[in-house]
């Protein structure tokens, strides 16, 4: 399912996603570099987390460099099913999928969706 739009610079430091159903999803940065499902952040186990797992709970999956806040400094879609994210701390490898972003998505029915799923 490709989003209907994508804003990097959403309220409060978040992704902004609009997905064809109408739903939105704000990702904040700190959550999507969170749970980035390069091989590097997600490890050689990442086929066996369930879906929607987190890499991490809380911590950042590489440690950020510097003192600037995180951010995407730019993004680029991947054929029609994902997105690149090239963030601030120099890391772009990971290639969220339209599917893997809309099943991360923080919001509280989302979250709550997960949990009873889960």
């Amino acid at each position: 399912m490709a989003p209907q739009s994508i804003a990097l610079g959403g309220p409060g430091q978040t992704v902004v996603i609009e997905w064809p159903d109408g739903h939105p999803s704000a990702y904040p940065y700190q959550y999507l570099r969170d749970h980035c499902p390069c091989a590097t952040c997600a490890g050689s186990d990442a086929a066996r987390r369930p879906k929607g797992a987190g890499v991490s709970s809380g911590a950042p999956a590489l440690p950020i460099l510097g003192s600037q806040a995180l951010k995407p400094l730019r993004a680029e879609l991947v054929g029609r099913y994902a997105l690149q994210i090239f963030w601030s701390d120099g890391h772009s490898s990971g290639i969220y999928t339209f599917d893997y972003l809309r099943s991360l998505c923080p919001c509280e029915p989302c979250s709550a969706g997960r949990e009873v799923a889960g």
